[in-house]
């Protein structure tokens, strides 16, 4: 009678199912389970599916060992991987506990995302955790893992509350019938000691840890959320194609590189590999959805994905594709939140810290004093324009200083004004690119101040007009003004891409408390530079030429559009 009370720790995997009314065949791949057993337990019920599936299997590396020897007959049993599934019913709510392998027999898309996190936040002391998984949200996010061999604060684990994700957490437990620690992300992980009869209780434990509101010092994990509820994604999605299809499209959607790209390295966009298509060197929605148009295709979310973007080096050959998915940003405001796509993926972002940024920005300096309208080929074709021909200006563009730590070369800035004003330069592409630029700019300053051996070098490229009268001796930052500079047709800074307004927050915040000056400044475009495209010659070994180079208002020889969708190439 001991034993039949005696409890033990066990390991326990938890998910909470979306909707208490699927049946299990529905939530269960009963099709590779054997029969259900329902099982005796002291409320609810409690249904155990054991996955079914050859006998043991002896591998085939034991040929090489045993062969033409005298050994035991069994001396290899052979394995298998098992697996099983238990659901627990109670009232109006379903959980799928998961032993072994037993996570390949649910259905995962019908259990709630982030159960487990949610939960675990609410049951951890926060400066015990042990391991903390994040990504960021940067157009090439990172998936790292941070742990700690003892206690420690999650500040401790390097999270950065505005720029990073937390989805998995495992910490010391609070809640003494989760055992002595928990793990959380989409599945709540405990190793409680127990028996069958103590599981309702701990799922109800659970459950009201889920439901419970968010602990202030976590309340940041609400910022930013990856979007994986297939509903939400598909309801996103007819939204988006709403928007595409209106005409014109919407405000808030527009296209740009998913990724940073070497600007020297190409020559222009185009939406399929013919000579007859057009490069362009900018990318525009309206001149990819009437590409589609010319082919018969609507723009659609769909359409999208299998749309290609290439990008074209200097004899019309991609170095680079997308899908026009990839390419495409949009911010849509539903239920309290803003959900945004950006390289491909939704996220969710709530109002309130959307809201935040937005109040910090609007302190923003806007640079009143107008720079020449960009019209060129390229950033530094531009920055070198600006400093031969407008008086004040000095050129600094691509005069890299080698220094070393955490990065490597470092771009004081493209352009000094009036041997004060640091500018720093970007033509409008992407969320990514502009993102990359208030970082630069933040990191140059910093290191401007702060690192005698930067000056030192950097003096050497500085114009002799403007060159430091004593590097060694650290500037007063407050006598300098840093200025972003974006060549752009949208209102600056609410147009801006959220994501990228994170990073100029951080950049100004920074900047600020070096005791610097900031300012946003708007290069306007010219609106001829932005119809510029440019064609494959006859002959492919041609570089492209001046001769190359037309308006579409003066150049219409794309020929017949093909019948059929361009292919992906």
């Amino acid at each position: 009678m001991m034993r039949e009370h005696q409890t033990k720790k066990e390991r326990l995997t938890i998910y909470l199912v979306k909707d208490a009314k699927l049946r299990d065949e529905q939530i269960v791949k009963t099709d590779r389970t054997k029969p259900v057993v329902n099982l005796k337990i002291s409320s609810g019920s409690a249904s155990l599916y054991v996955k079914d599936g050859p006998p043991p299997k002896i591998p085939e590396w034991t040929t090489f060992l045993v062969e033409n020897q005298d050994v035991p007959e069994h001396l290899f049993l052979g394995s298998r991987s098992e697996a099983a599934v238990l659901i627990f019913r109670d009232a109006d709510v379903a959980f799928a506990l998961t032993f072994g392998m037993g996570f390949h027999l649910l259905n995962l898309d019908l259990m709630e995302r982030d159960f487990g996190l949610r939960v675990t936040l609410n049951s951890i002391a926060p400066d015990k955790l042990r391991s903390l998984d994040k990504a960021s949200y940067e157009a090439n996010p990172l998936n790292t893992r941070n742990q700690s061999p003892k206690d420690a604060d999650i500040f401790d684990l390097h999270i950065d509350t505005e720029m990073d994700m937390v989805y998995a957490l495992t910490g010391a437990s609070t809640e003494p019938m989760f055992g002595e620690h928990v793990t959380g992300r989409d599945a709540l992980t405990i190793m409680p000691d127990a028996r069958l009869d103590d599981l309702p209780k701990i799922l109800a434990a659970a459950l009201a840890r889920y439901k419970a509101k968010m602990p202030e010092r976590f309340s940041w994990v609400d910022n930013v959320n990856r979007v994986r509820e297939p509903d939400t994604l598909e309801i996103l999605d007819l939204m988006l194609t709403d928007l595409l299809q209106a005409d014109p499209p919407g405000e808030n959607v527009w296209l740009g590189e998913p990724e940073i790209v070497d600007w020297e390295a190409q020559t222009g966009y185009s939406f399929d590999q013919r000579a007859r298509t057009a490069r362009h060197p900018t990318l525009q929605l309206s001149q990819l959805i009437d590409h589609m148009a010319d082919h018969g295709v609507k723009p659609s979310a769909e359409s999208f994905k299998d749309q290609a973007v290439h990008v074209n080096d200097a004899n019309y050959e991609s170095i680079k594709r997308w899908s026009a998915y990839r390419c495409v940003y949009a911010e849509l405001p539903m239920g309290g939140k803003t959900f945004i796509l950006r390289n491909g993926a939704w996220h969710s972002v709530s109002d309130d810290f959307v809201s935040r940024i937005d109040i910090t920005l609007s302190s923003l300096e806007i640079d009143k004093q107008d720079m020449p309208v960009y019209k060129h080929p390229s950033e530094g074709a531009y920055n070198e324009s600006v400093a031969h021909d407008t008086a004040g200006y000095e050129l600094l563009d691509k005069k890299n200083i080698s220094f070393g730590g955490s990065y490597d070369k470092i771009e004081f800035c493209d352009l000094v004004r009036d041997g004060h004003e640091l500018i720093h330069v970007k033509f409008y592409r992407s969320s990514a690119t502009l993102s990359h630029l208030f970082a630069q700019g933040s990191v140059s300053a910093e290191t401007f101040v702060k690192h005698q051996d930067f000056r030192v070098k950097l003096n050497e490229k500085l114009p002799a007009g403007i060159k430091l009268i004593d590097p060694l001796v650290r500037p007063a930052a407050e006598k300098y003004r840093v200025v972003y500079a974006i060549a752009t047709v949208k209102t600056l800074p609410a147009e801006l891409p959220f994501f990228s307004k994170v990073t100029l927050k951080n950049a100004v915040m920074t900047l600020r408390a070096l005791g610097f000056g900031v300012a946003l400044a708007k290069i306007d475009v010219d609106p001829e530079f932005l119809k510029t495209a440019s064609y494959k010659p006859a002959d492919a070994a041609f570089a492209p030429s001046s001769a190359a180079m037309a308006s579409p208002a003066k150049r219409k020889g794309r020929g017949a559009p093909p019948h059929s969708p361009p292919p992906a190439h």
